[in-house]
């Protein structure tokens, strides 16, 4: 089985409240999560805390930003870089909504737009699509103390969407000339054939016919 970035995603203040969760697995609930605080940021444990803690079956990564600290969970063998990297990602994302500001009242203030882009940037405990500038064209709600982009620009971009994140091509833009008429085609065929050991012909094959 492989490995996932992680199953659940919290995000504590620095008192060690929960201000909001996604689970995208059932085995991670709410309780495992109180562990955080209660194990890891009131440890009465000398030195700095590492970054990535096992408590019994449960792996705990996280990441401090501002007043605010990012948590996976799972309880797989762990991809812990990729957890990071998508936590990174996650912060980067939110600033970018967000006006450059990622702190506890920013969270709180956008509760329905976060929720919107946990459910695209993850699926099923695998990153997806972190990229702002794609996602931007896709959920264009504003957020706290955020800007997006006008309305012609908007139109601009969102048409590019299906292109970046599915790479399908879509029918030429308006307004798209060129000189020449033109079309090029690749045809690729499949021949079997079947020789005596003499080296004559005995039988040729393709898709869609035979001889």
């Amino acid at each position: 089985m492989a490995s996932s970035a992680c199953a659940a995603l919290y995000f504590f203040n620095l008192r060690g409240d929960i201000l909001m969760e996604r689970r995208y697995k059932d085995d991670i609930d709410r309780d495992v999560a109180e562990l955080f605080r209660t194990q890891i940021l009131n440890s009465k444990d000398s030195g700095v805390q590492p970054p990535v803690r096992t408590l019994g079956s449960v792996t705990f990564m996280y990441l401090r930003n501002a007043d605010i600290y990012i948590l996976c969970l799972t309880r797989n063998n762990a991809n812990v870089m990729l957890a990071f990297k998508f936590m990174t990602s996650l912060v980067t994302l939110f600033k970018a909504y967000f006006d450059g500001e990622l702190c506890e009242a920013s969270i709180k203030n956008n509760y329905v737009l976060i929720y919107e882009l946990l459910d695209e940037v993850m699926d099923h405990g695998f990153p997806q699509m972190t990229d702002p500038s794609i996602l931007k064209s896709l959920i264009t709600q504003k957020g706290f103390r955020s800007e997006f982009l006008p309305e012609e620009k908007r139109k601009e971009v969102s048409p590019n969407a299906t292109l970046q994140v599915t790479g399908a091509v879509g029918w030429r833009r308006e307004g798209l000339k060129y000189k020449k008429n033109e079309v090029f085609l690749d045809i690729i065929e499949q021949v079997n054939l079947l020789m005596s050991n003499n080296g004559e012909s005995v039988q040729q094959r393709w898709p869609g016919g035979r001889a």
